[in-house]
């Protein structure tokens, strides 16, 4: 009974708290909202942040394989599935008839052989350095206006598009053997001078091609007059 007496009473306030509040310096509070404070910059992953896609962030590698890699989480089961997708993706594929059917099926059009011919290791490909440089990894898509998705009405600057009636969406400039293909593509750099706010002098270049609409060298005559052209490359 003495020893419950001489506790203290429900409530009060002990006499050495523990935990006793220690207001944060002033260097402390900036440096929180400096870490906590939301970022502006959506290139690259936020400072303090170990794994910006979540449980899905693979350890980064600088080696050819860097885009090649599965997502961290991926159970093994998906993985078996990640592995065959690959397989598909690296297969050089060949017309048939042949004596392999597990690799027949190219064309009768097509722009490479394979995913991996113009997406090397699962990356971007490259844009060629001129007239005489490798260009399978440049394509020029084709489109005409289309009707509005009423789901997209509201978009702002949204232009709905439709294939092109006579090419569809992309220029196959390959075929199988016997068939012509759809257009021989002409690819050139054009180059433009700008001169800065300091006063420098640049020079910038962006690609250009010429396809079934300017070259003639195609089989299927020319585009829709109300076609547009987007030349895209690397990736």
């Amino acid at each position: 009974m003495a020893l419950c007496a001489a506790a203290p009473a429900l409530g009060d306030p002990p006499g050495d708290d523990p935990i006793a509040f220690v207001p944060r310096t002033s260097e402390e509070q900036t440096r929180i909202a400096r870490v906590t404070a939301p970022t502006t910059d959506f290139t690259k992953p936020e400072d303090f942040e170990t794994h910006p896609a979540g449980a899905a962030t693979v350890q980064a590698r600088t080696d050819r394989l860097a885009l090649d890699q599965p997502p961290a989480n991926m159970s093994l089961s998906r993985k078996v599935d990640f592995t065959a997708g690959k397989s598909m993706f690296d297969k050089l594929w060949v017309q048939a008839p042949t004596v392999t059917r597990a690799s027949d099926g190219l064309g009768p059009l097509y722009n490479a052989r394979g995913c991996q011919n113009c997406h090397l290791n699962a990356g971007r490909g490259h844009l060629p350095d001129g007239p005489d440089d490798n260009a399978i990894s440049f394509v020029l898509a084709l489109a005409v206006p289309g009707e509005t998705d009423p789901d997209l009405a509201d978009i702002a600057d949204y232009i709905a598009t439709a294939p092109e009636p006579t090419y569809g969406r992309q220029v196959q400039e390959f075929a199988t053997s016997g068939l012509p293909a759809e257009a021989a593509l002409d690819f050139a750099w054009e180059t433009r001078d700008v001169t800065l706010a300091g006063g420098e002098t640049i020079t910038l270049r962006r690609p250009g091609a010429s396809g079934p609409d300017t070259t003639g060298r195609c089989c299927r005559g020319r585009p829709h007059r109300h076609g547009a052209v987007n030349r895209r490359g690397g990736g």
